[in-house]
């Protein structure tokens, strides 16, 4: 049963949820057939502008894929290049920026009613002497032939897709054919949304060119420690938060060490991030939600790209289409920095550390796009990443006897996703199913060792409903069933944060391999447009955790309000709920009995867009009650935990970004974050910091296009040291001739600050239909210590701080046909 009521809040939009869809729907179905709710019509070009191609490259052949938002009157607010030219082909983007910015369109409707708009709209540059000037087709003078679906996008919101192409007739020569796709712009369902998109994925400095890396550089989003590469949402743990890839969670984000993600950054299309108050589609999480959207593989011919990242890893890529209607695509990563430790131990001969350090990882995908009919798509997406590190300690030093020796961490997990999506008139379905296996080795000497096989599957089912003009409703399910197993030697499990692990003799053996983990779940939430300017969201979410027999209900509310074309206001609040740890609740480990945490966002934010300026900028605050966090009990005696821990997040978000098809030879973003996040214990105990509470986050990351293939940037981070707790001296254990440490309050002194500067110098050639990459991309450029906490001698009276990352040089060179 539910951990606590709900309350008021529960009933009152659960009811408005259910009543606002049942009535519209009944309303459509009293309706004749030819009365069924209006499908979105995408806007129709009604005054094209033609553009010359750049001076120099006039012997050229380009297209430009744009993003065009069309307002109710039918004119343009809003360019953005989605798919370029090509790298050294920038000057054709511009062109068919400015050309496009004084389009003129008969606006899109629904039923009679004009509304808003984005369009996809390829403008295409022919390399031909045109000897005269081609003039607009006259209204009536174009023969066009065009078809229409509905789609949806990542978030689930309807869209309407257009595909035509459209000759004038001329004297000589036709206006440039164009192709369109359409999506009519629909409400956002979380009170706070940050897209990236993939022109400035793999371009931000101190990334390496690896696109999930860019999340780090967002408000809200923490810094991880050096190696740790975790995701820290606005004052929350790092389970707190998930990413899903194409809808389907996964369990890692990066390799080892944080230096690369596990997916490829060439196969992204963009990347969505939402901090909170996230749509009911999601749910067993009470952080924030990172999307990651895979691109379809390329029709248009054989591509394919090798990258050589000097010193780190190495990757491959091929994609290409089998017939019109299916592509695939291929890529392979595997670092070789092991081969360059090995080297480095040979060279230093007798010289060399005591210890032999290897870490080794790979990762890989295979992408596949199908298009039976024109109502079907279907998606199928295998992808796996491996990581392993091995140390053996040749002569050890004073410390505890038991953990002397190897010390091994070895983490993989293996997916097949396939998804469908079917479009009916005014209905949509979209079935994604995930297979796989996560695995998991951590061994510590004779101290510890932990051995995990999970089996996760993922069935996400969803209808899509366009119930009226105004009425937008999503109903699904969501389900995961996990088989495991899990082995376990070692000391009681300890809080999984805020307390500092306690040497112990006592020790631990579990095993168990019979367990599965079965959690559906089912939502329905309602979007209603209320004179035309305010949107209101407003769902409902049920999950079910059988492994500790409870059901929580939550119910979710966004608003967002269009004051002018430019100023928008949003709000959202909402309930959140999460299962604890398995190692939490599963009998003789953990407490069987305990319930879901649960969590209750608010934000209030509001953002300021200047198109023409290519420039956008946002403030937001956040607030978060989190209770029945899962704390241990003292002395770890049974149950040995319970629900008995609060916390308390709260901040202040500032951004600011310059989009990279703007007037400006300058793109990048400025965020700061201001924020507390605080934890108690226990009833009457002090509130105290969280392990990853940082007050300032400021990011400034900017690259400037100097133009003839070159590009410059910089990235740098100021941002608050974590806490830590203290240790005061230390009592001998004459048994073990080892030293215990004695604690300070907890999370009661804290690191300096962190500050780095990243840089990044990239040259491209390109030559025919080859092009050449050549970048050097430098962290921690000054070599700041950036200290993550402290190192003890053997008897804890001396310390000295533990570097972060040092300055980390990368030299690469990329081929792309």
């Amino acid at each position: 049963m539910c951990g606590r009521p709900r309350g008021w809040l529960a009933s009152l939009l659960f009811a408005l949820a259910v009543v606002v869809a049942n009535a519209a729907h009944v309303k459509a179905q009293d309706a004749p057939a030819d009365d069924a709710p209006a499908r979105p019509s995408p806007p129709r070009l009604t005054q094209f502008v033609p553009s010359d191609p750049p001076e120099g490259l006039e012997d050229r052949d380009a297209a430009v894929l744009l993003e065009i938002t069309v307002t109710a009157e039918g004119t343009v607010s809003d360019v953005r290049v989605v798919e370029g030219a090509g790298e050294g082909l920038e000057a054709f983007d511009e062109r068919a920026m400015t050309a496009a910015r004084v389009f003129v369109f008969e606006p899109a409707r629904v039923g009679e009613r004009a509304i808003g708009a984005r369009i996809r709209y390829r403008y295409v540059f022919e390399a031909r002497v045109v000897e005269e000037q081609i003039e607009p087709a006259a209204e009536g003078d174009a023969e066009a032939e065009t078809e229409t679906e509905t789609e949806t996008e990542a978030e689930g919101e309807s869209a309407a897709e257009a595909e035509s192409e459209t000759e004038a007739d001329a004297p000589e020569d036709p206006e440039p054919v164009f192709r369109a796709r359409a999506e009519v712009e629909p409400s956002p369902r979380d009170a706070v949304r940050r897209v990236l998109r993939r022109e400035v994925l793999t371009r931000m400095p101190g990334t390496r060119g690896d696109a999930l890396r860019v999340v780090e550089l967002l408000p809200g989003v923490g810094r991880p420690a050096f190696g740790g590469g975790v995701l820290l949402v606005r004052g929350s743990a790092p389970g707190d938060s998930q990413v899903f890839l194409d809808g389907n969670p996964v369990p890692l984000l990066y390799h080892f060490g944080g230096l690369t993600s596990f997916f490829n950054s060439q196969l992204l299309q963009r990347i969505e991030f939402v901090p909170g108050n996230f749509s009911v589609r999601y749910g067993r999480k009470i952080g924030g939600i990172l999307e990651v959207d895979p691109r379809d593989p390329r029709f248009d011919g054989f591509h394919g790209f090798i990258d050589l990242s000097g010193g780190i890893d190495a990757s491959i890529m091929l994609e290409g289409p089998i017939d019109e209607d299916f592509a695939f695509a291929l890529a392979f990563r595997r670092s070789y920095i092991d081969a360059v430790l090995a080297l480095a131990q040979d060279s230093l001969g007798d010289d060399a550390p005591d210890f032999l350090t290897a870490p080794v990882y790979y990762d890989y995908q295979a992408l596949a796009t199908w298009t039976p009919t024109d109502a079907d798509r279907i998606r199928l997406a295998i992808y796996g990443s491996s990581d392993e590190l091995r140390l053996l300690l040749a002569n050890p030093s004073d410390g505890d006897f038991a953990v002397r020796g190897n010390l091994g961490i070895s983490t993989q997990f293996h997916r097949i996703q396939i998804g469908w999506r079917h479009v009916e008139g005014w209905l949509e379905q979209d079935v994604q199913v995930g297979f796989g296996v996560n695995l998991l080795e951590l061994g510590v000497g004779d101290a510890f060792q932990l051995d995990g096989e999970f089996l996760p599957l993922n069935i996400r089912s969803e209808w899509r409903m366009q119930l009226s003009p105004s009425v937008r409703t999503i109903v699904g399910m969501d389900m995961q069933i996990t088989p495991l197993s899990l082995l376990f030697r070692g000391p009681p499990t300890a809080q999984s944060e805020g307390m500092p692990a306690m040497p112990t003799d006592e020790r631990i053996d579990f095993a168990i391999d019979d367990v599965v983990a079965y959690r559906p779940a089912a939502y329905v939430e309602t979007d209603v447009t209320l004179f035309e300017r305010l949107d209101l969201v407003l769902g409902v979410r049920a999950d079910y955790y059988r492994e500790i027999e409870e059901l929580t209900v939550d119910p979710r509310m966004t608003a967002r309000v269009r004051l002018t074309d430019q100023i928008a206001l949003r709000t959202g609040v909402g309930l959140f709920s999460q299962p604890p740890e398995f190692q939490e609740s599963v009998e003789d480990l953990g407490n069987p009995d305990l319930e879901p945490i649960h969590a209750l966002h608010v934000g209030l934010g509001g953002d300021l867009r200047l198109p023409e300026h290519g420039m956008s900028f946002s403030l937001d605050g956040f607030y978060k009650h989190l209770w029945d966090r899962v704390v241990a009990t003292p002395r770890g005696v049974a149950p040995f935990f319970t629900n008995d821990g609060l916390g308390r997040i709260y901040g202040l978000e500032v951004a600011a970004r310059m989009e990279p098809d703007g007037p400006y030879p300058l793109f990048g973003f400025l965020s700061y974050t201001l924020s507390r996040s605080e934890r108690q214990d226990g009833p009457g105990q002090e509130w105290r910091l969280f392990d990853f509470d940082q007050t300032h986050i400021l990011t400034l990351a900017l690259v400037w296009r100097i133009g003839q293939g070159w590009e410059l940037g910089g990235t740098f981070r100021l941002v608050s040291g974590n806490p830590y707790t203290p240790i005061g001296g230390a009592i001998q254990d004459v048994r073990t001739s080892t030293y215990r440490p004695i604690y300070g309050a907890v999370n009661s002194d804290r690191n300096p600050f962190f500050h780095r500067l990243d840089v990044r110098l990239q040259k491209l050639w390109r030559i025919g239909d080859v092009s050449l990459t050549f970048y050097i991309d430098v962290q921690n450029v000054y070599n700041s210590t950036n200290p993550e906490g402290r190192i003890y001698n053997y008897d804890y009276s001396e310390s000295r701080d533990l570097p972060g990352l040092p300055i980390l040089p990368s030299i690469g060179i990329r081929g792309e046909l």
